[in-house]
């Protein structure tokens, strides 16, 4: 039987790219302090002390709420905020919102939830369907402007997300197959934008799996349906099967690629991206066009572009 390599007892977790032994309370330990490496590495508080924490309900999200409420001492974080998107998704996002409410009031962290129909007037359904989009698309370009918008309109120094190690070794399979070369820079553990949060990654250097034991040790709790329009495209499933079986091979594979991709990124793909910056000509937001993508769906779909009247709504104290 396998003994843990911090205190000698049984073993029940094994961390494979770090050939490592623990036992269920040093695996936690073990998973806190490599999120808390991770935020200091990168600087990913960027400096300010104010974080917002994108919270959707699921386990990713809700783990990474719980890791930085327990441990933002060591990682430099004053001020915890738990944003939420409400989608207006019949029957779900209601249920995803008062998980978020019930788990931010037990940690003691501020919670806001930004409601898309009161924003917009239309929930995502609709909004999809008038921009003629699968909701996946929508969901994503909408989720990530307003919580940007709300970190901007309140003064936060960084946004932290959920998104882990398989997420990210997917991501870049998939823009390397698909050519999409600009969206790699995205995926940088820290994305920093003049006038902008840090858009910060803190669980990236962990696997789902990793994240779900450590859910389950520390009964993090979390929205177990999944979003009824989840869905993955045939390239992302042809890549996590390769990822999946790369790393049953060689343990650790996934943050070799990570590795190797973020010397591609810094050193050929992100100066070309510093050299093509500029923000929307309506609302300001960082922006590949004179127009940004949000701006132009909004106006395409409910008739003008939101993006300003947005920004402006958020600075006031009327969604928390």
């Amino acid at each position: 039987m396998a003994k843990c390599r911090r205190c000698g007892r049984e073993a029940g977790y094994r961390v494979s790219y770090a050939k490592l032994w623990l036992c269920g309370e040093h695996f936690k330990e073990y998973v806190e302090e490599r999120v808390v490496e991770t935020v200091v590495r990168h600087g990913m508080t960027g400096g300010g002390g104010r974080v917002v924490v994108a919270v959707s309900g699921g386990v990713d999200s809700m783990s990474l709420l719980a890791i930085t409420a327990k441990r933002r001492v060591e990682m430099g974080v004053e001020k915890i905020v738990g944003v939420h998107v409400n989608l207006g998704i019949e029957g779900y996002s209601d249920l995803a919102e008062a998980a978020v409410r019930e788990y931010c009031g037990s940690l003691g962290v501020e919670c806001t939830v930004l409601r898309l129909r009161d924003i917009l007037g239309v929930g995502l359904p609709e909004l999809a369907s008038r921009a003629g989009r699968p909701p996946c698309s929508v969901c994503g370009l909408v989720k990530r402007y307003l919580i940007t918008a709300y970190a901007v309109a309140t003064g936060a120094s960084a946004v932290f997300t959920g998104h882990h190690l398989d997420d990210a070794a997917r991501y870049m399979l998939k823009d390397l197959y698909v050519g999409d070369f600009k969206s790699l820079a995205g995926l940088k553990p820290a994305v920093r934008e003049p006038g902008l949060p840090v858009k910060a990654k803190p669980l990236i250097t962990l696997g789902k799996k990793d994240i779900e034991a450590y859910a389950e040790l520390a009964g993090v709790p979390h929205l177990e349906a999944p979003c009824p329009f989840k869905h993955s495209t045939g390239v992302e499933e042809a890549a996590e099967g390769f990822l999946k079986a790369l790393e049953r091979e060689h343990p650790g594979a996934r943050l070799i690629l990570l590795s190797s991709m973020l010397k591609l990124i810094e050193g050929y793909i992100e100066p070309v991206e510093k050299e093509t910056y500029r923000r929307c000509s309506v609302c300001g937001m960082p922006s590949r066009s004179s127009v940004c993508s949000f701006c132009r769906l909004t106006e395409r779909t409910l008739g003008e572009p939101m993006g300003g009247r947005v920004l402006r709504s958020l600075s006031q104290p009327v969604f928390s």
